[in-house]
């Protein structure tokens, strides 16, 4: 392989020295002088933002037989595809390896303007709503649906083009479903159509993602992510990049989950049995080098620092973590698996500063499996806003704590960790990037969000009636919030639930009127879902790229990205329990002590579900996939003791998800020792 250089008539410039270095990702890069950036030419740094790719404009244009390459793929991957392109019968044959492929280069001419996919999806597409929250310039759908195009490098001369463009357009649409209806019926209550403001809010079923999946698309990139030199090389296809950036949803939510373990993190990854199997097993293999695992003791009366020493030692290391704690003996997966549950709980406690309605768990609810002092958020856990004015001690430490929140979460994907802990889906939507307005403040606070869309749909209505002739339509003076006047309402000028939290101190006096409603939603929307969580936001993501790069994950959707942190919740019926958990050592399916186990837990709650779950095997949760999932499989055995078994108590190895079990004389005694010892039996590990 060789590399020469273009000299352009008109611009004759002293010969630049440039080579061709063979790392990880096969990139082509200019010999930089010293004291000079690194990044003056060739292919970006792998993993790196699109923000950062566009902002450094490229020197250097590389070329081979004439055509400019992509910068986006890899040097192997544009050689792989000019041989396709030439319609060669076999590819990658000996003589393929021996060949002498000639890389051109040249300076870069001035940039212009950039008409990258990156930059036309985020194209401004004017709007007279932005100001209310809903930008459409801020959706992709929405970008690509006007633009008429999707945010990839596939060609558009392609009848399969327009296919995909109406399939993103279906998805789209679909997505977004509840923000087209409730603006919708926005713009009918503010022309007079509708007239009750209970009917501003939809109820709106979406289409499942299973229906958009392609089989036979999915097929085929399952058999690229099984190709050795796929594995080795982690360089697939263009089509199958393209389309995972522009299309993921034609791809099953396992076949996305491999794509991005490999892209992520790389073979060696893919070989620790982290891969998600429906059918019920986790896909597991012992090929490959050993891994590299570190232990780390940690406090139990001090999990935040102890988790954040952790993370300053090992968050950039690939080694999978194990935990031990310290005065204890127990290690392995059972108190790995226990840390991240015991740092969950901790994130949600109520004093830190991180999360809307910080109020105690109140005396009689049903929350028993989290302490009094945790934050209770039935819709999901969502930073609360801070002013941009606040830099006190306090809001360094929120900042701190959102960076270790990125750590945390991070390292607990690529380890194949569950927490457990509740997001709210417009959280998840801020960690895959995606801006939020007014119609996703409902997921995690609905009757504040019910009254912005009110109050958004009255300040329509006043726009509308001013562009009336007043004989035909009511007087804007007229207009009044359930029968009341705004100015009776007798609202501050600031956030609701966080009163120090102002427009500005010189109008920290003002009530909100009808004059000024649609500026006080404004700043509301503002401050919620933007730039009062704007700094928490950068912190959690900076903390989080320390392990990998945020931006992988957005192949997944919120529910997907909720299932691969916090599993799911299986329902256990008798045929699932007896398919899926293994009977051994004295215990078959249809031991009359097993019949009893299983009728009890089938009659668990779901308090006493978690209390056994994690008394079994260290969390509170199920893996995705449920309770097939588990790895290594839930296994009963018969308990011995030299005394009376219904004196005896049930014990468990938590790293093999082992229960032992004594023959307990009937059913009403197994419940009652089984309750005693998941709630007894918690909070320290010794050895079995």
């Amino acid at each position: 392989m060789t590399l020469r250089k273009e000299i352009p008539a008109q611009n004759l410039l002293p010969p630049f020295q440039g080579i061709i270095r063979e790392n990880q990702s096969s990139s082509v890069e200019p010999c930089s002088k010293k004291g000079s950036p690194s990044s003056a030419g060739g292919q970006p740094e792998r993993n790196k933002s699109t923000g950062t790719d566009c902002a450094v404009q490229p020197k250097l244009v590389f070329s081979l037989k004439g055509k400019e390459l992509d910068r986006s793929v890899t040097l192997y991957q544009s050689i792989l595809q000019d041989q396709i392109n030439a319609g060669a019968d076999v590819i990658l044959d000996t003589q393929f390896w021996r060949s002498v492929h000639d890389i051109t280069f040249r300076t870069a001419a001035n940039p212009e303007k950039d008409d990258s996919p990156e930059n036309l999806s985020n194209a401004a597409i004017p709007t007279d709503d932005s100001k209310t929250g809903l930008m459409w310039q801020a959706l992709p759908f929405f970008s690509s649906l006007l633009l008429g195009k999707i945010p990839c490098k596939l060609d558009r001369s392609n009848s399969l083009y327009d296919i995909l463009f109406m399939l993103k357009v279906l998805e789209g649409l679909n997505r977004y479903s509840f923000h087209l209806v409730s603006n919708e019926r926005n713009h009918a209550f503010a022309q007079g159509k509708l007239t009750d403001l209970d009917d501003l809010k939809p109820s709106v079923s979406s289409v499942p993602l299973q229906e958009f999946v392609s089989a036979k698309l999915t097929d085929k990139l399952e058999q690229q992510l099984h190709d050795p030199l796929v594995l080795r090389s982690r360089c697939l296809p263009l089509w199958c990049t393209e389309l995972m950036s522009a299309c993921p949803f034609l791809f099953s939510f396992e076949a996305r989950w491999k794509y991005f373990q490999l892209t992520a993190f790389g073979s060696s990854s893919m070989q620790r049995g982290h891969m998600i199997d429906t059918s019920g097993s986790n896909i597991s293999t012992e090929r490959g080098s050993p891994i590299s695992r570190k232990k780390f003791k940690v406090d139990r009366d001090d999990i935040l620092a102890s988790a954040a020493k952790m993370m300053r030692s090992y968050a950039k290391s690939n080694a999978l973590l194990e935990v031990e704690y310290e005065e204890e003996v127990g290690t392995g997966l059972g108190p790995t698996m226990e840390f991240y549950t015991l740092i969950s709980h901790e994130f949600q406690k109520s004093g830190l500063g991180m999360w809307r309605g910080e109020l105690p768990c109140e005396a009689g609810t049903d929350n028993t499996h989290i302490g009094p002092r945790t934050v209770v958020a039935p819709n999901g856990l969502f930073p609360r806003p801070w002013s941009a004015s606040v830099d006190c001690a306090s809001f360094l430490e929120v900042n701190k704590r959102f960076h270790l929140l990125g750590q945390v979460l991070a390292k607990a994907i690529k380890d194949g960790r569950i927490l457990d802990i509740p997001f709210s889906k417009a959280f998840y939507k801020l960690i895959l990037g995606q801006e939020l307005n007014i119609y996703d403040i409902n997921s995690f606070d609905p009757e504040l969000a019910m009254t912005l869309m009110e109050f958004k749909a009255l300040t329509c209505q006043r726009k509308y009636l001013e562009s009336c002739s007043t004989r035909e339509c009511q007087s804007t003076s007229d207009l009044s919030y359930r029968g009341c006047k705004i100015e009776d309402l007798v609202i501050d000028f600031a956030v609701p639930g966080y009163p120090e939290y102002v427009l500005s101190l010189e109008r920290t006096s003002d009530n909100v009127t009808g004059e000024n409603l649609e500026e006080y939603v404004s700043f509301v929307v503002e401050a919620t879902v933007k730039s009062g969580i704007t700094r928490q936001l950068e912190a959690f993501e900076s903390g989080f790229s320390q392990v990998f790069p945020l931006s992988t994950l957005r192949a997944f959707s919120e529910d997907e990205l909720e299932r691969l942190l916090c599993g799911e919740q299986d329902n256990w019926d008798f045929v699932k329990l007896v398919d899926h958990i293994k009977f051994d050592h004295g215990y078959t399916s249809s031991s009359p002590a097993v019949l009893n186990l299983l009728e009890i837990i089938q009659e668990f709650g779901c308090h006493e579900r978690r209390a056994f779950l994690q008394f079994i095997t260290g969390s509170p949760r199920l893996p995705p996939g449920g309770l097939a999932a588990l790895n290594p499989n839930l296994t009963v055995v018969r308990k011995h003791s030299n005394n009376d078994a219904d004196d005896d108590l049930p014990s468990v190895m938590t790293c093999a998800n082992y229960l032992k079990l004594p023959a307990y004389c009937s059913k009403e005694r197994m419940r009652e020792k089984l309750l005693y010892a998941i709630t007894e039996g918690q909070g320290s590990f010794h050895l079995s």
